[in-house]
């Protein structure tokens, strides 16, 4: 079934997870430079993450199966920024001094994890600025996305660059490879993250333009890890459900004009997209870009009727009604069959029920757009105080991108691996393939106890 071959690939998701972080390990027990244990560090909590995660969905699968869905809804998290509130004494006096700190963020949704680029804060940086642009393929209007920020005081982390090689054969010899990568990860204390502020962003925070978001912050000033955080987060959060971003329905339709008493039916070729009914002459005029003969709203304020057939002569009538400066406005359209009419009225009430569902995500479409090529940071040329008193009023530069934009991910990062990406497909005719070839050969129990062995490893050592 489709929830057993949905436990199976988040087992493959979860053993090259498992491999990642082997590797990891081994490259911190010779790593000799201060930057490489910092961005090992860091993937190795990444590794950790998502393969708790990936035991958590695997948990679920088993106390209640949930069966895959399709459909495209996209969140997309941007442009993120936190400004940070240093005292005038710090941010203006012993600049050279300055105690440095690594910091990245941690997106959470599900059995998916991604992470942000980590970078390097001073006291003369004034806001943290992440250039990642982070996408759930997968999300449904009831989304939450833990989103969590990690510092580490690098100060701290000077005894990490001369790690001794000889220590992983002690640790080896000593105590066994099974436990080698925890107690590497724990020798090196001097490279320790740690949770410094975190937020839930669900459907509410979702808007097209920048936005300021509410952080519990966690620490205090006392903390090797702390940072003088204002508190909150800037973000851009897009919502970008299918209806919004793909033809829901299309096909051609007769739709009615009235030239004085006359009446008279032109055939039009309908597609409906972004909450709108764009009618064309002809398919080929949408690849050249021709602007519709006819445009129609379809909005919580819309009205869908099926004309009575008794009192018309076509029998596969529908009218759009829109209120239009207080009156009613109506576009009288005619399907070709029956079938096609009850396509038609599928469509449109899947589109009432998404609305519903988004709400203010399926009013207008929200773009992707990617900042230009980096400006000076703003709050370098302010006072830490007048922060949220230009916040509504940034005067940034956007390139817009395609709905389908996706991010190359540095060399230095974990390989991102969202259980629900395009590759689902693949792996799904992998795994029918694999239990296919289970069943001739008989494998089937030996395939089920990988199974549980799988879902049953404690989950102590990612803690």
């Amino acid at each position: 079934c489709i929830s057993t071959m949905f436990a199976l690939l988040i087992i493959l998701y979860m053993d090259f997870e498992i491999r990642m972080r082997e590797g990891i390990c081994k490259l911190l027990a010779v790593s000799t430079q201060k930057d490489q244990v910092l961005h090992a560090v860091k993937n190795l909590m990444v590794c950790n993450a998502r393969v708790l995660a990936y035991k958590t969905e695997l948990q679920k699968q088993k106390e209640e199966p949930v069966t895959y869905r399709t459909g495209g809804w996209s969140v997309t998290i941007l442009n993120i920024r936190i400004p940070l509130m240093w005292k005038g004494s710090d941010h203006f006096s012993n600049k050279e001094r300055s105690q440095r700190y690594a910091i990245f963020c941690l997106f959470k949704m599900g059995a998916e994890v991604f992470d942000t680029d980590m970078v390097i804060v001073d006291k003369a940086i004034t806001d943290i600025c992440f250039e990642n642009v982070t996408i759930f393929d997968e999300a449904g209007p009831d989304f939450q996305v833990k989103f969590e920020v990690y510092s580490c005081c690098t100060d701290q982390s000077s005894t990490i660059t001369n790690t001794p090689k000889k220590l992983a054969k002690k640790l080896k010899t000593s105590i066994g490879k099974k436990y080698l990568n925890l107690a590497l990860f724990f020798a090196i204390s001097g490279a320790k993250y740690s949770l410094l502020a975190h937020t839930t962003l669900g459907l509410e925070s979702a808007e097209d333009n920048f936005r300021t978001h509410n952080l519990t912050v966690t620490g205090n000033d006392e903390s090797s890890f702390w940072l003088p955080l204002y508190g909150s987060m800037c973000c851009r959060l897009v919502a970008q459900p299918f209806c919004m971003t793909k033809d829901v329905m299309s096909g051609f339709l007769n739709q009615q004009q009235m030239v004085g008493s006359l009446t008279n039916w032109r055939r039009l070729y309908c597609v409906m997209r972004g909450g709108k009914l764009f009618c064309y002459y002809t398919p080929e005029e949408i690849e050249a870009k021709v602007e519709p003969a006819l445009t129609v709203s379809i909005n919580k304020e819309t009205r869908i009727r099926a004309v009575d057939k008794s009192t018309k002569k076509r029998i596969n009538n529908f009218s759009v009604i829109n209120a239009v400066d207080g009156e009613a406005v109506t576009q009288l359209f005619a399907a070709d069959s029956r079938e096609e009419l009850h396509k038609w009225m599928e469509a449109f009430w899947q589109h009432f029920y998404d609305l519903s569902q988004w709400k203010h995500c399926c009013e207008e479409f929200m773009k992707i757009e990617i900042m230009s090529p980096r400006k000076p940071p703003l709050f370098l040329t302010k006072e830490a105080t007048s922060v949220y008193h230009d916040m509504s009023k940034w005067d940034l530069s956007f390139q817009t991108a395609s709905p389908d934009y996706r991010p190359i991910m540095p060399l230095t990062s974990c390989i991102q691996l969202p259980v629900f990406s395009k590759l689902y497909k693949i792996y799904l005719e992998l795994i029918v393939w694999l239990l296919t070839t289970a069943l001739k050969n008989r494998l089937v129990k030996n395939l089920s106890k990988m199974y549980l062995s799988c879902t049953n490893v404690q989950t102590s050592i990612f803690a």
